[in-house]
C-alpha cells in the first residue's frame, strides 16, 4: 500500500507541475482536476470514500464548469513565460520539505485499522459514483467539443 500512495502521490506532483507549465487555461484545467482527483484517490486508499466524493464533486466539478464556461466565451494563449526566478523559490521550499520529511519520517506511523478492499465499497456511495461519471463524462464531451472547434 506504500508503494500505491507513492505512486499517487508521484502522479499527483507531476499534475500540479503541469498546470504551472501550461500556458492555456484549459489545459491547466484539465490538469488541475487531475490532480485533485489524484489526492482524491490517495484519500480512498485508507478508505475514506466521503471525501473522494466531496473532492471530486465541488472542487473538480467546480473547476469543470467554469473552466468550459470561460472557454466557450473567450479562449486564447497567453503571450508570458515562466520567468527563472521562480526556480528559486521553488527549490528552496522542496528543499525545506525534503528535509522536514527526512527529520520526521521515521517519527510519523500509519496505522491500519482494517484490510481495505474495493469489495468493502459501502454501497450508499454507488449512487454517487454514477453521478460522479455522468458529471465527469458530460464535462469531457463538452471540453473535447470546444477543442474541436464545434462550440455553440
Amino acid at each position: 500500500m506504500d508503494y500505491l500512495v507513492l505512486t499517487l502521490g508521484i502522479a499527483t506532483v507531476l499534475f500540479a507541475c503541469g498546470v504551472l507549465l501550461t500556458r492555456d487555461n484549459l489545459y491547466a484545467s484539465l490538469y488541475m482536476s487531475v490532480t485533485l482527483i489524484l489526492i482524491a484517490t490517495i484519500y480512498t486508499v485508507y478508505s475514506i470514500q466521503s471525501v473522494f466524493v466531496l473532492i471530486t464533486f465541488i472542487f473538480v466539478g467546480a473547476i469543470g464548469i467554469i473552466t468550459i464556461a470561460l472557454a466557450a466565451t473567450y479562449r486564447f494563449i497567453p503571450a508570458r513565460k515562466i520567468s527563472v526566478y521562480w526556480l528559486i523559490p521553488i527549490a528552496i521550499v522542496t528543499a525545506i520539505v525534503a528535509y522536514t520529511y527526512y527529520l520526521y519520517s521515521g517519527q510519523i506511523g500509519i496505522v491500519f485499522i482494517k484490510e481495505h478492499s474495493f469489495a468493502s465499497f459501502p454501497t450508499e456511495y454507488l449512487l454517487m459514483v454514477v453521478f460522479l461519471v455522468s458529471l465527469m463524462a458530460l464535462l469531457m464531451l463538452s471540453a473535447i467539443k470546444l477543442v474541436r472547434g464545434e462550440g455553440s
